[in-house]
C-alpha cells in the first residue's frame, strides 16, 4: 500500500519545479505547511523562479510568513535573489512586505544590497489598499523633505 506522502516529497517536487507531482501530491491531502528532513516547508525550498510553484502551493493554504531557521521568510529569498515575479504572487497572497529577518532586514533592504533595481522599485512602489505609493503619501500631505528623498 501506498505510504503517506510527506513533507520531503512535497519539497522534493517544489524544488524540482515539478508542477505535476506537487499538484498529484496536494491532491492526496498532504500537509502543505509539512517541514522536509531540514525543517524546510515546500513553499521555502521551491525553485524561486517559478510563480506557478508558488501560486500552487499558497492556494492551497501554504503560509508565505513561516520563517526558516535562519530568520528567512520566502519573501526575503525572493528579494535577495530578484525573483520579482514570485514576489509579487507571494504579496497577493498575503506575505508580509516589511517582515524582518534576524539581522531587522527587510526585503527590500535585501533586494537593494543585491542591486537588484526592478525589486527595489517595485518594493518602494508598494501600494496600500487605496493604491498609493509612499512617494503619493508623501506629495499628498505636502512632505516636501520625504518626496526629494522618494524623487
Amino acid at each position: 500500500r501506498m505510504a503517506e506522502p510527506s513533507g520531503n516529497e512535497l519539497a522534493t517536487a517544489a524544488a524540482k519545479g515539478d508542477l505535476v507531482q506537487l499538484t498529484n501530491l496536494l491532491q492526496k491531502n498532504v500537509n502543505v505547511n509539512a517541514q522536509n528532513g531540514f525543517g524546510r516547508t515546500a513553499l521555502q525550498v521551491m525553485k524561486l523562479g517559478n510563480p506557478e510553484i508558488a501560486r500552487r502551493l499558497l492556494t492551497n493554504g501554504a503560509n508565505p510568513n513561516l520563517k526558516d531557521s535562519t530568520g528567512f521568510a520566502v519573501i526575503h529569498d525572493a528579494a535577495r535573489e530578484g525573483f520579482l515575479d514570485t514576489l509579487q504572487t507571494l504579496l497577493e497572497f498575503k506575505a508580509d512586505v516589511n517582515i524582518e529577518d534576524n539581522e531587522g532586514n527587510l526585503p527590500l533592504h535585501l533586494a537593494a544590497r543585491e542591486g537588484h533595481v526592478r525589486v527595489v522599485e517595485f518594493l518602494v512602489g508598494h501600494q496600500n489598499k487605496q493604491g498609493a505609493t509612499a512617494y503619493d503619501l508623501a506629495k499628498l500631505y505636502k512632505r516636501a523633505a520625504v518626496v526629494k528623498l522618494l524623487e
